[in-house]
Parts: C-alpha cells; sequence; structure tokens
C-alpha cells in the first residue's frame, strides 16, 4: 500500500505581491518616475515651512513608491506557492456597537427548541421595571434594532413613539439615541443639514416622507476593524464551528472541513426543505477559491499518493474519500457521506476500527481528518501528457501604441517578468506583435537575432511555421530580450492606425493550440480589422472570437479611449483569465503598475488545464456555476486555467427534504496541471449542520458571502436588465431578508424599531453601496461598467466587500501614532463628515486608491516620517488585496474631488438615498409588507 506522503514537495515562491517595483530603464522616459498628477505637489497647511523648520508632508526628493511606485521592497518575504508568506486581509467587518453580545455558540448543533425571539426587552423613554438601571441597553447575538424618531406624513406607515429596544440579555453598552425625553443634558444629534429633502417612498403611489432627523449615527451599523488574530478550529466536538469573518485575520486549524478561504457557504446551516430557505429570503451558495492563499503560519495542504491504485471513491456517485464517510463492518465497508451508497472497502485500504467507530489510523491519513488534500492524479485522469507551462505574449504595435508609450511599457514589462517564469526545461515562450498585420518571431538561438515573419492576411488566419515559434526559456532567453528592447524602435515611425486584435489573440491561440497555454494580451485601441473586429458602439458586448479549451487569454488594456471592453471580455471570462484596465493610460505612471501585474499574473499559485466538479449530498443539487470559466457539460466546469485570485459561485437548490440533525456535504474536486507538469486532484469538503429553525439560519448567515453573492448576481444581470431594475432588486432582496427576520423571527416587537439580525447588521450599508457603486451608475462610461462587471465576475469573497464599500484612511497625521499600534490607521466612516477639509485621505477599494487633498495647496515629497509611513501603508494595502493600486489624487473644489467624495456612501447623492434614508426606506418598506 502507498503510504500518503505528509507534505507536498516545496515549490519555489513567487515574489512578493505588490512590493513596489520599479520598471526597467528601457521603459518609456520617466516610468519610474512620479505620476504626472503628483509632480511638484506638497502636503501643506497653507504656507511652506520657514527655513530651518522640519519639513512636513511628501517632499520631492526621491519619489517614494507610495506615489512613484518605484522602489523594491526587497525585505518583504514572498508568499510560496501553497503555504507560507501571503497577504493578509485586516478586519473591515464586525460589531459595530459596543454591546456586549453573547457569542456565537462555536459549534452548530440546532438547539432543541427555538431561542426566544425577544429576551430581556428593555425600553428608553418609556416605564422600566423597578431595579432596571436608567439607561443600560441590552444586547443580543440575534438582533440588532434601529431607533428612528420624526413625525411621519399622511398616509405614511406609523413609526409609533420614541423608544429604544435591545434583544438578549448580558449588560449592554448600547445607548440611548441622544435627545430622548427624560435625558438631562443630551442634545439632539442631526445627520445632514437643517431642511434634509424629502427622499421618495412607494407603499403608496405618490407618498413623499420626509427624513426623520434625530437619529444617533454612533447606533447605526457600521463596519469595525478587529486587531486580534483569531485561531480558527475548523471543527469542534464533532460539529462545524463558524468561520471567522472573510476580512478579518484568522489562522486556519484544518480539523475536518476546508479553511474558509477555500470553500465558503452563504448559510452555516442547511436548511432541511426549500420552502425553509425560500422563507428565509436568502440564497444558498457556495464560494470557492480553490487556490486561494493561506495564512503564512497554517500547515501547507498535504499531498496523498495512492499509486497505481488511485484515490478511493464512491461507486455510485464518484465522491472522493474524505473524514465524513462513515466506515462499518470493522473497516470492510465504507458509507458516502453525499450520497448514502455502501461501498467495499479495497483489500490495501483496510484497518480496524476503534472504540469510537473511527479507524485507529484515521489521524495519520490526511484524507481521513484534513477537510482539503490533494491526490497524485493517476493514468485514469490523463488524456494526454501533461502539458508544459507555456506564455505566449501579444503586443499591440499600432500607432497610438507607439506614441502614447504602452508598447514599450508592455516589453519593459514582458522583459522584467520572464524571471518569474517557472523555472524548468518545461517553461516555453512565445511571442508576437500586430498592428494591421500580424509578426510572428523566431527565437531559435542558433540565429544571431529574433527571426520576424509577417502574416498579413487578417481574415483568415494562420501560423507561419510548425514549430520555433514557442521554446524553453532557457533556450531563447537572450534573444527574446533583445527582441523586447528593440521592438519599440522597430515600430516607432509606424503610421498604421488599425489593430488587428482578434486576428492576433486567434493566431496566438493557433501557435499554442497543440499544448494550450496563457495568452497574455497587451492592447491599446478598439480592434477595428480582421476577425473579431469592433465599432464605437455604445451597446452590450458581443463575442466574435472564440478560443480552445486548453488556452487562457488575459488581456492587458492600456488605451487611452473607448476599446468597448464588453466584448473583448468575453473570452477572457470563457477562459479562465481575465481583464486588467488601464484608462487613461499615462507612460509616466502606469508602467510601474503594469510590470506588477504581469509580475503577479505569472508568479502566483495557479493551474492550468483543470476540470472542476462540487458535489453535495442527496436532498440538494447543484444550480448553477458562476465565474471565469467554459461549461460544455452540465455537471463539470473547464478552466484552462485557475489562480489564487479567482472564485466560482455554486447556487444549490433542494430536490427533496433534508434530516434535521444530520450533516449536509459538499465537495468540490479540481483536476489541473501544476506549473512544472504534475497532474493534482485538489479535494475540498465541508460538511454543515441540517435544521429546520428558520432562526438558526440567521444566526449563522455570513454576511461577506452573501454580499458577494448578491454582487455577482447583480453583474451578472447588467447585459439582460436595466441598471434601475438591477438596483431595485438588489434593494428588495435586502428588504425581503429583513422583513422575513422581522415576520418569523422578531414578530412581538415594536413596530417603530427597525430590527436586524446580528449577522446581517451591515446588509443595508453594503446592499446601499451596492446601489451606488460603478457597476450600478447611470453616469458612468460603458467601458467603466464592462470592466466592473468582468471584474466581479471571479471576484472574491474578501474582495467583493471593499470593491463596492472602500476603505477610507487619514494619512495626513501618522506621525502622531504610537509606535504599538497597526501599520493601518483605523478606516473612518464613508462620510463628508470624517472628511476634513485641512487633511489628506487615501480611500481604496483593492483595485485604485484615491488620494484626497483638502485645503492643502501644495504636495511635495519629503525623505522623512510621514512620507515613509505613507509609503509603508501603500505597500501593505498593495500586499494584502494582491493588487498594485492605481493611485489618482484627488482635489477638493475640482472634478477629481467630486469623483472622490461619489465613493462617500453614507452620504445622500442626486436620486440616491443617503445611508440614514437608506434605513428608513427599508424599515418603511418592511412595515408596509407586515401590514
Amino acid at each position: 500500500m502507498a503510504s500518503p506522503e505528509q507534505h507536498r514537495p516545496r515549490q519555489p515562491a513567487p515574489a512578493p505581491p505588490f512590493a513596489a517595483q520599479n520598471p526597467a530603464a528601457q521603459g518609456p522616459p520617466g516610468a519610474g518616475a512620479l505620476p504626472g498628477a503628483f509632480a511638484n505637489l506638497q502636503i501643506s497647511r497653507g504656507a511652506a515651512p520657514p527655513p530651518g523648520a522640519p519639513p512636513r508632508g511628501l517632499t520631492p526628493q526621491q519619489a517614494p513608491p507610495a506615489f512613484a511606485a518605484a522602489r523594491p521592497v526587497a525585505s518583504q518575504p514572498a508568499p510560496p506557492m501553497f503555504g507560507g508568506q501571503r497577504p493578509v486581509f485586516p478586519s473591515q467587518t464586525g460589531p459595530t456597537v459596543a454591546t456586549s453580545s453573547q457569542p456565537v455558540p462555536p459549534s452548530f448543533g440546532p438547539p432543541q427548541q427555538p431561542p426566544p425571539p425577544f429576551s430581556g426587552q428593555t425600553q428608553f423613554g418609556g416605564p422600566r421595571s423597578s431595579g432596571q438601571p436608567p439607561f443600560a441597553a441590552q444586547s443580543a447575538p440575534m438582533a440588532q434594532q434601529l431607533p428612528f424618531m420624526g413625525s411621519p406624513r399622511a398616509n405614511a406607515p406609523a413609526f409609533g413613539p420614541p423608544s429604544w429596544q435591545t434583544q438578549g440579555t448580558g449588560s449592554g453598552a448600547m445607548q440611548p439615541p441622544m435627545g430622548m425625553p427624560g435625558i438631562p443634558g443630551m442634545q439632539p444629534n442631526t445627520l445632514g443639514p437643517p431642511g434634509t429633502p424629502t427622499i421618495p417612498y412607494s407603499p403608496h403611489a405618490g407618498t413623499q416622507v420626509s427624513t426623520p432627523s434625530k437619529i444617533d449615527p454612533t447606533q447605526i451599523p457600521r463596519p469595525m476593524t478587529e486587531a486580534s488574530v483569531i485561531i480558527y478550529d475548523t471543527r469542534q466536538g464533532g460539529q462545524a464551528t463558524v468561520p471567522p469573518a472573510a476580512s478579518s485575520e484568522f489562522i486556519v486549524k484544518d480539523t475536518g472541513n476546508c479553511s474558509p478561504r477555500l470553500m465558503r457557504c452563504t448559510i452555516n446551516q442547511i436548511p432541511c426543505t426549500g420552502d425553509l430557505l425560500t422563507t428565509s429570503g436568502m440564497p444558498l451558495a457556495l464560494m470557492v477559491q480553490p487556490f486561494a492563499l493561506p495564512h503564512p503560519s497554517e500547515e501547507p495542504i498535504q499531498l496523498v499518493d495512492f499509486g497505481e491504485m488511485g484515490p478511493i471513491r464512491c461507486s455510485r456517485c464518484k465522491a472522493y474519500i474524505n473524514p465524513f464517510m462513515r466506515f462499518v463492518d470493522q473497516g470492510r465497508h465504507f458509507i458516502c457521506n453525499l450520497c448514502g451508497f455502501r461501498n467495499d472497502t479495497p483489500r490495501d485500504y483496510m484497518c480496524n476500527l476503534g472504540p469510537d467507530g473511527r479507524r485507529r489510523d484515521a489521524d495519520d491519513r490526511p484524507e481521513l481528518c484534513r477537510g482539503t488534500v490533494e491526490f497524485v492524479a493517476t493514468k485514469e485522469f490523463l488524456v494526454r501528457d501533461p502539458m508544459p507551462a507555456v506564455y505566449f505574449f501579444l503586443i499591440d504595435v499600432s500607432m497610438n501604441a507607439i506614441q502614447t508609450g504602452a508598447t514599450a511599457a508592455a516589453c519593459s514589462a514582458i522583459a522584467q517578468a520572464i524571471s518569474d517564469l517557472p523555472e524548468g526545461p518545461r517553461t516555453m515562450v512565445g511571442i508576437a506583435t500586430f498592428d494591421s498585420a500580424i509578426h510572428f518571431y523566431s527565437l531559435k538561438r542558433a540565429q544571431q537575432q529574433p527571426l520576424m515573419l509577417i502574416v498579413p492576411d487578417v481574415q483568415d488566419v494562420y501560423t507561419p511555421l510548425q514549430t520555433d515559434l514557442i521554446l524553453p526559456v532557457s533556450e531563447c532567453r537572450e534573444n527574446l530580450e533583445q527582441l523586447l528592447e528593440s521592438i519599440p524602435n522597430m515600430f516607432e515611425n509606424n503610421r498604421v492606425a488599425d489593430s488587428a486584435f482578434g486576428a492576433a489573440m486567434k493566431a496566438g491561440f493557433l501557435a499554442i493550440k497543440s499544448t494550450g497555454g496563457k495568452l497574455l494580451v497587451f492592447q491599446s485601441v478598439l480592434p477595428s480589422l480582421g476577425v473579431g473586429s469592433l465599432s464605437a458602439r455604445e451597446a452590450e458586448g458581443r463575442a466574435n472570437v472564440t478560443t480552445g479549451d486548453k488556452v487562457c487569454v488575459d488581456v492587458f488594456l492600456t488605451t487611452q479611449s473607448y476599446v468597448d471592453i464588453a466584448s473583448i471580455s468575453v473570452v477572457p471570462q470563457t477562459t479562465g483569465g481575465r481583464v486588467y484596465y488601464y484608462y487613461p493610460f499615462s507612460a509616466l505612471s502606469d508602467p510601474a503598475k503594469l510590470f506588477n501585474d504581469l509580475r503577479w499574473n505569472i508568479s502566483r499559485p495557479q493551474g492550468f488545464e483543470a476540470v472542476m466538479r462540487v458535489r453535495c449530498s442527496q436532498g440538494l443539487q447543484v444550480q448553477d456555476y458562476f465565474g471565469n470559466f467554459c461549461k460544455r457539460v452540465p455537471t463539470d466546469i473547464d478552466l484552462p486555467a485557475i489562480d489564487s485570485d479567482k472564485t466560482v459561485m455554486v447556487t444549490f437548490k433542494h430536490d427533496d427534504k433534508l434530516q434535521e440533525n444530520q450533516e449536509c456535504g459538499f465537495q468540490c474536486a479540481l483536476l489541473y496541471t501544476t506549473v512544472y507538469g504534475q497532474r493534482r486532484i485538489r479535494v475540498i469538503n465541508l460538511s454543515l449542520s441540517c435544521t429546520s429553525l428558520l432562526s438558526n439560519l440567521f444566526r449563522y448567515a455570513d454576511l461577506e458571502a452573501q454580499f458577494a453573492c448578491f454582487l455577482k448576481q447583480a453583474a451578472n444581470g447588467i447585459p439582460t436588465s436595466p441598471l434601475p431594475r438591477i438596483r431595485d432588486e438588489a434593494t428588495n432582496t435586502c428588504i425581503n431578508i429583513l422583513q422575513s427576520y422581522r415576520k418569523h423571527c422578531a414578530s412581538v416587537t415594536s413596530s417603530g424599531q427597525l430590527i436586524l439580525p446580528e449577522a446581517l447588521k451591515l446588509l443595508p450599508l453594503y446592499t446601499l453601496a451596492l446601489v451606488k457603486s460603478v457597476g450600478l451608475r447611470t453616469d458612468g462610461r460603458l467601458d467603466e461598467r464592462s470592466y466592473w462587471m468582468s471584474l466581479v465576475s471571479s471576484i472574491s469573497v474578501v474582495l467583493a466587500v471593499p470593491l463596492v464599500f472602500p476603505r477610507l484612511i487619514p494619512i495626513h497625521d501618522l506621525t502622531s501614532r504610537a509606535d504599538d499600534e497597526s501599520l493601518i490607521p483605523g478606516p473612518l466612516m464613508l462620510n463628508s463628515e470624517n472628511v476634513q477639509e485641512d487633511g489628506v485621505y487615501l480611500l481604496e477599494n483593492g483595485e485604485d486608491g484615491l488620494i484626497y487633498v483638502g485645503n492643502m495647496l501644495v504636495l511635495k515629497q519629503f525623505d522623512n516620517e510621514l512620507s515613509r509611513k505613507v509609503d509603508e501603508i501603500v505597500n501593505e494595502i498593495r500586499r494584502q488585496r494582491c493588487s498594485y493600486l492605481r493611485l489618482r489624487l484627488c482635489r477638493r473644489g475640482e472634478p477629481s474631488g467630486d469623483f472622490f467624495r461619489s465613493f462617500l456612501i453614507e452620504d445622500k447623492a442626486p436620486g440616491v438615498f443617503s445611508y440614514v434614508e437608506f434605513l428608513v426606506h427599508v424599515h418603511r418598506q418592511i412595515q408596509s409588507k407586515m401590514t
């Protein structure tokens, strides 16, 4: 019998993700210099410092990477392929009201009876029982309630008398609203200026209701950063445990269930019936991120080799052996946890059972005690020999690309990134350029210089050679570097404005069709010639180009004009790739981001030629998959490439009733080829308790996973539905969930209270952020919206919230912070009250960074402590997000300042609610449904 290996082989680590890197000298002039927007600017509260005074702010000496993105940070350890250092995601969500809520029980075992929906009720401003402290609010883990004060207009639902009610038991720190009757010395706290405008409300047509103005903003649910690191055991006492928030920092101990980074469910107890799920209004879905980066303190995923026998599987449903399969008859048989079939245990795999019914060797076999393992694939999983790691580069050399510096930036980025390609003889590269024709290059070492072969026919594309277009890196590195240095000069006088982007992509596909691999395309203008040509139209995208099942396409759009991302993005989305968007492209500031994006693209953990299937217990069935892949059969999805940044959403529906107090199992199996040519099967398991109690669904809801689901569904609907309808659907989804909780779990409470389940108390805030997001705004550019859609399709849970609810960080007063405080200051709430006009702020959403300068006259760069701290913060965010932030300066009183303020989600915008108004709207809609 083949014994399982305890640890998978160590693989060379990719470079640090997004420590600032300096583009090489062969890039365009000024490639590593300060972006134009930041040149000759200084942080100053009016005048420059007097002579001899210590400099303040950022000064124009050596450009720090926070703005110039030019200094390598060699001290940061690199994340290995499947373990070790990785980005740490700081908490952005958590308890926002200072309460002493009871902790959520560590296990999912359903209680014998539903908890009382409203115990320990306390009212403020009204009578209270003797012995009750005058202002001691009670709190509970189940729900949070918000007071609304003010008189509604006629025909509007009544709010009832002012009151503040909370649920649960325990000493509370939740304070009564300011301005309440009977609270001496407190003044009303008003949100917004006097005379707040009315907001539309339509439980009855034409009704207008003024916004209540006396709401204590400190009591409104908001995200809160948690500084501590959580040690998380995936199972305790034989039951699943509640996963920590995706945005928090945690270290996973795999004790049977997989890491929530790899697979996370929207509800951590599974409803026994479809009717119960429908009543809740919540989605049932898995967010699967098979190559998610682990915390550096976590153990690596273990590799198991069963030899020629191959991994043990269920004979009926083909599920892989896992900790939840039960062995019986002294180990001679095992019962599948997904389909219930009784299987014979192979003779070489038999082992006696202990007194607890477990195999005596269970703790020594990763596949029987770990939620995630990898199996060595046997010959039955190989249609052909494992493919090599092939990288084929396509570079736009049309007139616009040359003149804007995009061609030079692409060549510079590729030249530097070559050193990050996987080492070994199986790593192969090829390159071509294109304008109105396609230019292939033979890179044979025997040639004194690369040989150009031109394909002029862009309607009937072909490859000029069967060999020598793709060669091992070790055999052609010198010629490739020489070619990349020469290309900008070779085409510097090019006057061809047309771009045969589609034809070039098809030619690149033909060049690597026999092996498969990655096609990395650098494009600058609207494709206008040959196969896949497009017109400058403002309409939904269409697919004019298709590629094969083994080729992954990534497109880097270095453009200054409309390029029809809606159409261009179809190929990356169906091949496991993605679109990178640099608009408007700047030869001064963007080469650094282009290089870092390319570098991470080829060095992050990834696999090729993958096939994925998700299985689940009887009673459920897979409904649909969402993400960047190709789906040819109902049960599997094909992924020409899969990497650590990609997430696939899988939705489920009931086809039978699940048994209460039993567990429902989910298993994701990913067959793929490593970059070193090894065929592997990564198996990810999750088993959750089943419940018939609606209150348990709300108690164990996963806010961030659910929001990621709403985000993806909204993006998926944009091509076929009007934007107002999508915004209404998102709002109604939020209202229906909260109304279900109110009706079925908190029905005895006062109608004057908006009651939010504790696990979903931030759902209204995130829903409002989605409604106000770039993707759902009607005033945005079509390419911006199309890029947002393509980004969302494969976005991870941890990046879904910040994409629409960004992080606002003050950076003007970093020097006053204590040394023991976290590197990144706690984020501010997204409203104008937190943006002081004499301050400087960084707002980041994982993709872009906006630096807002209020009344500062100038922003210079100084080699001082503040400048270094700003630099450290930006690089830390880049590391956390695995994305090299594209920084943009925003100034008060300028259009850029208005753009910055459009991300202040809590503020009122033209035609859109403020956060307070949205809570009022949600509350009134719930009241309308209840009546």
